[in-house]
């Protein structure tokens, strides 16, 4: 490593608290980094470093959302504009991995 990057670790671990870090004592899990092409390994993981999703991702979790939201409901007209954006939003993402699908056959 260069030295002066070891310089840069050593002083901020000097000045910062390090007992609070996320996943401390934990072993790195690696096998998703590897996975990823060789060349996009980087820029996967900056995006997912700075907290960046993919749109199919969020559209997951809204999926979740949404139908932990509709277990709980009782009204029935909320249940129904519950189901309503449920599959409005699984059809967007069928289209979008339908799309993602498409691009990379070509």
């Amino acid at each position: 490593m260069d030295p002066t990057v070891e310089k840069l670790i050593e002083e901020w671990l000097a000045e910062n608290d390090c007992e609070e870090l996320p996943g401390k004592g934990q072993p790195l899990n690696l096998d998703e980094y590897f996975r990823w092409p060789e060349d996009l390994r980087i820029g996967y993981s900056l995006l997912k470093n700075s907290g960046y999703f993919p749109e199919e991702v969020q559209q997951l979790r809204e999926i979740a959302r949404l139908e932990d939201e509709l277990r709980r409901c009782s009204d029935a007209t909320s249940k129904t504009r519950l189901e309503r954006e449920l599959r409005e939003t699984q059809v967007q993402l069928s289209l979008r991995l339908e799309q993602s699908r498409r691009q990379t056959k070509r």
